[in-house]
Parts: structure tokens; C-alpha cells; sequence
């Protein structure tokens, strides 16, 4: 098992955050389009160093057709980025290896994720540790097989140890 699968492993726990349907969005919640530093109690405290992240969908009941995600690690330098639930159709659309920040896209085609639970979508690792609170993800944009667009307060990133 890799460890971006150990990670989404543990999003799946009992204990683990999940987001209520009646859960109010925060200030700290990034809609499409938004950013979001990670911050979650279950998550170490944003002044933590981190060499590694993953961009995680807490659920999406419907799956998850298409994503594209930003990452930016402000003062960090990417030296991977690897695929996690649809690895069939992932690209890199912009930034990535060597840079400090990366765009990637997924579609899926075959269906693999028709129902989501906790799963890994991108995972980042950096040349050197950063502060968790340089680190932001963008949801750019998420549909579900039915063409509708995925609520952002599903979406999070972690660090990974």
C-alpha cells in the first residue's frame, strides 16, 4: 500500500472528520475557485513542517467525474507528483516538477469512482519541508457523474508524515 493510500486509509477511520450535510461553510472552507490552508483539527498546527501533502475528497456520494486542483507550496520546490484515485486519465496542466506550485486535471472515464469515500486525488512531495501554513490548495473546479459541481467544504489537504 503507498503511502498517499495510508493517508486516505485514515480518512476513512470512524474517528475521522467527516463533513455533515448540515455543516455551516466557514470562513476557512474555499468554494471552487477558493483556497484552503489545511487547517483541521485533526491536522498538525499550520506553523508544523511538511514535506508532503494530499489533496483528499472527504465523500462525494455521487463519485467524482473531473477535478482540477491546484497546489502551491509558497517557497517549496515539487520534486513528485503522483496520481491517486483516477490514475487512468491524470495530467499535469501546469507547474509541477521543479516548480513551486502544480495544476493537475482528472477525468473519469472507466467509472472508478462512481461512489467516493474518503480518497486520495493528488499527492505532492517537496524538496525540503515548509511551514503547512505556506501550503494552499485550489479547488479549480469538481463534478460528480451526474454534471453536478462537488461542494468545496468535501475537499481538504493534508500533510502527510
Amino acid at each position: 500500500m503507498s503511502l498517499f493510500e495510508r493517508i486516505a486509509d485514515a480518512f476513512r477511520e470512524p474517528d475521522a472528520r467527516a463533513p455533515s450535510t448540515e455543516a455551516a461553510v466557514t470562513d476557512d472552507d474555499a468554494g471552487p475557485g477558493e483556497e484552503s490552508a489545511g487547517e483541521d483539527p485533526a491536522e498538525p498546527a499550520a506553523d508544523d513542517l511538511t514535506d508532503a501533502v494530499v489533496a483528499v475528497c472527504q465523500r462525494a456520494p455521487e463519485g467524482i467525474r473531473t477535478y482540477t486542483i491546484e497546489v502551491t507550496a509558497e517557497g517549496g520546490e515539487i520534486v513528485e507528483v503522483a496520481p491517486g484515485l483516477l490514475e487512468a486519465h491524470f495530467e499535469v496542466v501546469d507547474g509541477g516538477v521543479g516548480a513551486d506550485r502544480v495544476t493537475v486535471r482528472a477525468v473519469d472515464f472507466r467509472g472508478e469512482a462512481r461512489r467516493v469515500e474518503a480518497e486520495t486525488l493528488v499527492g505532492v512531495r517537496l524538496a525540503d519541508p515548509v511551514p503547512m501554513a505556506d501550503v494552499r490548495m485550489r479547488l479549480v473546479a469538481a463534478e460528480d457523474h451526474d454534471g453536478d459541481t462537488l461542494p468545496s467544504e468535501w475537499f481538504r489537504i493534508a500533510s502527510v508524515e
